[in-house]
């Protein structure tokens, strides 16, 4: 029945004239078997071919899936060459082009793909990549936003999205598709990376445009001060901060700033010194005073208890000065008071270790032995949970001693840096 429809569409099923009349024409007869011969050979030829395109589409999986790339490559081609529809053959062979780094060729291919199966975001995606490592980003971002909308929940995509947005200098639109990943892969540091490439390259442009709105402006050296104190390096905002102060000598927070650049390097002097510039500025600046007591403890607690007193007055929740408050208390004797401070930064602070370990001294000087071993407990606990910190101060307290010439071993304050309170 198929190789009538076949002839009666092509018009070579015709009567002669003479309806009742035998047929009996030797050269329609021959057409006809003529005919019906090349309908079987062209229904045997499809079949071939379509055996023939599973075969090669086989073997061309196989050997991608072997690492085999020139023979999946002239498979994946002869394929299309017997298959020109076959969407699924211009994919994969574009996955082979990108793989022998012959994007400009697979794009091509990859294009003719998407034309044939436009809901597929595997194509576009494989599109934006071949796009994007031929440093076309306008292309690149048209592909994976494409591919995104498809497949929303690709992280991939959105990764190479954000890449491909930054590479086109979209940094805006980089750091919010990059935003919007890293609440999914919180960790990732190759999500972290690009956002940060895309926050510095923002930064770097509101930099350049106050460079030339203001060239003198104070505030150009403060925010390069920033960038390198956010850098470590402490040499370069110290002289940026200095470069500010020159600019604009009333700049409130600069010597603040600056003295705690100074008080992170050791030169106490010169910290303390900044510290009272800033309280000449602002009397009532909590934070300077915060950072005058921490500076001053190390030589006079006495003194030290004085500006944390007025710290604490103007910010009693200040884990940090109520923190140098109680270990001032500790290193004058005043035990139970101190006591009292560092309860105050245990509920301020939780997470803070270091004010166990000062719990732990001042429960031993008292002859609290049980308490003591509990604070101990405790600090060890928190410290391996920082694994940042190095705490041998942990093993100095099992030989702490009852007096104050122990406490220079004390380990340094350790807040989670969210608590880091910001000068305004």
């Amino acid at each position: 029945m198929k190789y009538v429809a076949l002839m009666a569409e092509s018009g070579a099923e015709r009567r002669p004239a003479n309806r009742s009349a035998p047929f009996h024409c030797a050269p329609a007869r021959r057409l006809l078997v003529l005919f019906g011969a090349l309908v079987l050979v062209a229904a045997g030829a499809s079949a071939f071919a379509q055996d023939k395109s599973e075969a090669l589409f086989s073997e061309a999986q196989a050997a991608k899936a072997h690492g085999d790339l020139a023979l999946a490559e002239s498979n994946y081609r002869e394929l299309i060459r017997i298959s020109p529809q076959m969407a699924n053959a211009y994919h994969n062979l574009g996955i082979v082009y990108i793989s022998e780094h012959k994007y400009g060729d697979a794009a091509e291919v990859l294009d003719k793909a998407t034309n044939l199966a436009p809901q597929e975001p595997g194509s576009w995606f494989l599109r934006g990549l071949a796009h994007y490592e031929l440093y076309e980003p306008d292309k690149a971002v048209e592909s994976f936003q494409r591919a995104v909308r498809l497949s929303p929940t690709d992280e991939n995509v959105q990764l190479y999205l954000g890449k491909a947005q930054i590479q086109g200098r979209d940094y805006k639109g980089a750091a919010a598709t990059l935003e919007k990943l890293s609440r999914t892969r919180p960790s990732d540091p190759v999500v972290l990376y690009n956002l940060g490439v895309a926050h510095m390259k923002l930064m770097l442009g509101d930099v350049e445009r106050l460079s030339e709105a203001a060239p003198h402006s104070y505030l150009l050296h403060l925010l390069l001060a920033q960038d390198a104190e956010t850098r470590g390096d402490d040499e370069a905002a110290a002289r940026f901060y200095r470069q500010a102060l020159h600019a604009n000598p009333s700049a409130a927070g600069v010597h603040y700033a600056l003295g705690s650049i100074y008080a992170n390097s050791g030169k106490n002097e010169e910290a303390v010194q900044e510290f009272q510039e800033e309280l000449k500025l602002n009397a009532n600046d909590s934070l300077a005073l915060w950072k005058l007591g921490e500076v001053t403890l190390r030589s006079d607690p006495q003194r030290a208890v004085e500006y944390l007193q007025q710290a604490l007055k103007l910010d009693p929740d200040l884990p940090q000065a109520r923190l140098a408050y109680g270990r001032a208390l500790l290193r004058l004797g005043e035990v139970n008071p101190a006591i009292e401070q560092l309860r105050q930064v245990e509920r301020l602070a939780p997470e803070e270790d270091s004010v166990h370990y000062h719990l732990a001294a001042a429960y031993r000087r008292l002859g609290r032995q049980a308490e003591a071993d509990a604070e101990l407990a405790r600090f060890k606990t928190l410290s391996k949970e920082k694994s940042q910190r190095i705490n041998d101060a942990a093993r100095q307290e099992i030989e702490l001693s009852a007096g104050p010439e122990t406490v220079p071993q004390e380990p340094a304050p350790g807040f989670d840096p969210a608590r880091e309170p910001v000068h305004h």
